[in-house]
């Protein structure tokens, strides 16, 4: 099946029963699904597009979390002073922990139990929490999952109740510790915002796998109770994909980068030396270029996406291992090909969408089902060419086997979505040991020429809360926006919850801040495509403020 996130009008459902298609159907929120429809299905575009009720549809991505744990605290390090919170935390003279701002926590959930998010009076720092894997209650709009206000879970944290919600992995509660853990346990160990409060969201899998039109529901969903609550928050982003890497605007109803006291804050991805990117240029019409392909292992699923710079177009045939080339066909919008390589029993299938919605590029998407291992190659011919620039992806280092990789990668252009939109600030990550960039860390730009990343933070072997009233090390650039994103908190609670400069509490000013306080190597040139603008600085980001 193909996943396709949906927005649409009334009556959705009843024509899409009178198309004939056979689709599985998950219920978002009264005008968004999730439809998935049979990928051999060669006719599902030509009954899908005409139906009036959609306003807008696309296929879903999968998304991995960019961050890994490791059990135990040996070799850990806590970064508060390194990025400059102990200075404000400390600071005689004004009081800037994160009060008055919430922090969105959008993974894996929390354990609401640990004591590092109980405040002295048994009550918990946790002022919702949808769990989306649970449908009993959903959030007010919403189809699917539980929520949790805060008085639910003061009534579990009283009972010791661990039945409302779980976090199996940790990663949800670790990143919370990272941003506003109280260190209750061990005050080492506590956040950079500790007075800050969270909105968390457990996120639901579908087919085993975390998708973007989830996470978009979960961005949305925060959003909203900060603005019914008329609070300044940060949502925390730490999963990413390489196959929506031209994306560049969301489907939110306020854009993030002009609403006073909302900020999202991404990992750029784990992606920097994963060989699952490579480009090119082709250089006028008719000329054909071939992206080799090693498949080391069976891979029983594989996406190639192929994203041409705008208004470029180039058609595509995939070669199998024996020799076998699928067709050409004309690109036009979701004009699609399927086949199968008989010496190799790989079905595949070539999908081109052009112009995109959400960057009007030409997008190729390649599915291959049971590629076998040798050497691919994809053939690009030029169609429409001005400069001819291409890039391919595979998917992220996590979702495919070690030996699946492009034999002429590129760490540039790595960069993971959401990181793509232009109203996020995106984090790489670096190792304090060695003050270097931590190899896996994506680099900039971003297809679309966007400076990536804005700023790097610590992201390797950093010790928080993990589920059991205990702490691990996590690792990731991912754990490197944590950082940022508890700074941003400090930042609101005291230009805009304090009120010292409450027309300073925008995405864009934000975003200055921290590239005018960031820390700086002697010797290398800002900004640039690994460091963005510095390393992280709290401090040297207040010190602009004056």
């Amino acid at each position: 099946m193909t996943l396709f996130q949906v927005v649409h009008g009334p009556n959705f459902k009843e024509e899409l029963e009178s198309t004939g298609l056979e689709y599985i159907y998950y219920e978002i929120s009264d005008n968004e699904a999730i439809l998935g429809l049979h990928t051999r299905d060669n006719q599902k575009f030509r009954k899908l597009i005409p139906l009036k009720s959609i306003k807008f549809f696309q296929p879903t991505v999968v998304m991995n979390q960019l961050s890994t744990i490791t059990r135990g605290t040996e070799n850990g390090i806590v970064a508060r002073e390194e990025i400059g919170a102990n200075f404000l935390q400390n600071n005689l003279n004004i009081s800037v922990t994160g009060k008055g701002v919430l922090i969105a926590i959008i993974d894996s959930g929390i354990d609401y139990l640990h004591e590092d998010f109980i405040y002295p009076d048994k009550t918990s720092k946790i002022v919702f929490l949808w769990d989306q894997t649970k449908d009993e209650n959903p959030p007010s709009g919403y189809k699917f999952g539980t929520e949790y206000t805060r008085e639910d879970i003061n009534q579990a944290i009283a009972n010791n109740d661990t039945t409302l919600s779980k976090d199996e992995d940790g990663i949800g509660t670790m990143l919370s510790g990272i941003c506003v853990g109280l260190g209750n346990i061990n005050s080492k160990y506590a956040g950079i915002a500790p007075d800050a409060e969270l909105i968390v969201v457990k996120l639901k899998k579908i087919d085993g796998n975390y998708n973007n039109a989830i996470l978009e529901a979960a961005i949305q969903y925060v959003y909203e109770k900060a603005y019914e609550l008329k609070i300044p928050l940060v949502i925390n982003i730490s999963l990413g994909s390489n196959n929506l890497v031209g994306a560049t605007e969301r489907i939110l109803r306020d854009t993030p980068l002009f609403t006073r006291g909302l900020c999202l804050v991404s990992s750029v991805g784990n992606e920097g030396n994963t060989q699952t990117h490579t480009s090119g240029r082709l250089n006028f019409i008719g000329e054909e270029q071939d992206i080799e392909l090693e498949i080391f292992e069976d891979e029983d699923l594989l996406d190639i996406n192929i994203w041409m710079n705008k208004p470029d177009k180039a058609s595509v045939a995939v070669i199998s291992p024996s020799g076998e080339v699928s067709k050409f066909i004309k690109v036009s919008n979701f004009n699609e090909i399927t086949g199968i390589f008989d010496l190799e029993a790989t079905w595949y299938v070539i999908t081109y969408k052009y112009p995109t919605a959400y960057s009007g590029q030409q997008q190729v998407t390649i599915t291959l089902k049971n590629a076998t291992k040798g050497i691919w190659k994809i053939r690009l011919r030029g169609e429409y060419i001005t400069n001819g620039i291409y890039n391919a992806y595979l998917p992220n280092r996590a979702l495919i086997n070690p030996g699946t990789k492009f034999r002429d990668s590129t760490p540039s252009q790595t960069v993971n979505y959401p990181s793509t939109y232009n109203d996020v600030i995106s984090v790489g990550a670096y190792n304090i040991i060695d003050n270097g960039i931590w190899p896996p860390s994506s680099r900039g730009p971003t297809i679309n020429g966007l400076l990536r990343p804005d700023v790097v933070a610590p992201g390797v072997n950093i010790i928080s809360t993990y589920p059991g009233n205990s702490y691990a090390t996590i690792t990731g650039t991912a754990v490197a926006a944590a950082h940022v994103t508890g700074a941003v908190a400090l930042y609101f609670q005291y230009t805009l919850a304090d009120r010292y400069y409450t027309q300073k509490a925008f995405t864009t000013m934000v975003r200055t801040y921290l590239h005018g306080g960031a820390r700086r190597i002697q010797g290398i040139t800002y900004p640039n495509e690994i460091y963005g603008y510095g390393e992280l600085d709290i401090r040297g980001s207040f010190d602009q403020l004056k």
